[in-house]
């Protein structure tokens, strides 16, 4: 496996319905993957721990529960522990961070946000069932800086709220379903 600044990221939110349409993409990864991916999940930390070991064993690919400041690192999944932001350095790092702009932990908005200025890399955002609307601004915030948006269709959605909050205000570039987006990423 290459250990080495990715050239591409994946970036998922999700919040309720979740964890299955997230052990669906994760478990579709059969081979190992050439690109790095950070997974904001709305869900307590404690589970979220037990939800990434639950994912390590359906892939052959690492899957990490993000809880300290990490420089992301090609090959790998990580799932985020609570609201977390890229930082501006010559690598990929992503930290915790304060935040008292969202309701939700992690807040989605801030993660997707705060990957608009990272350069060099090629990043793909999607955004998954759940209620209210984390997610979208950040989501657009992606769009503007050209870089890829996907939010998940209505008919696949547990709760089809925060991608239709993406799609009412223009943040996504493509509207698909969770077999559509497990595909897109697997194809890399």
């Amino acid at each position: 496996m290459n250990f080495s600044k990715p050239k591409k990221l994946i970036l998922i939110g999700s919040s309720t319905g979740g964890p299955g349409l997230l052990e669906k993409i994760i478990g579709s990864l059969t081979e190992p993957i050439d690109f790095s991916m950070v997974i904001a999940q709305h869900m307590n930390a404690l589970a979220l721990s037990s939800f990434a070991k639950r994912l390590d064993r359906i892939t052959p690919n690492t899957v990490e529960f993000l809880d300290t400041t990490t420089t992301l690192q090609n090959g790998i999944i990580y799932l985020l522990e609570d609201s977390a932001c890229f930082l501006d350095t010559s690598q990929i790092t992503i930290a915790k961070c304060e935040t008292d702009e969202g309701y939700y932990h992690p807040d989605i908005d801030t993660f997707f946000t705060s990957a608009k200025d990272i350069k060099g890399v090629e990043i793909v955002a999607y955004l998954l069932s759940g209620m209210g609307q984390d997610g979208a601004q950040g989501m657009l915030e992606l769009k503007k800086r050209g870089f890829k948006t996907v939010a998940q269709d209505e008919q696949t959605s547990i709760i089809y709220g925060m991608p239709k909050s993406a799609y009412e205000i223009g943040a996504c570039d493509f509207v698909m379903s969770i077999n559509e987006i497990a595909q897109d990423i697997k194809k890399g």
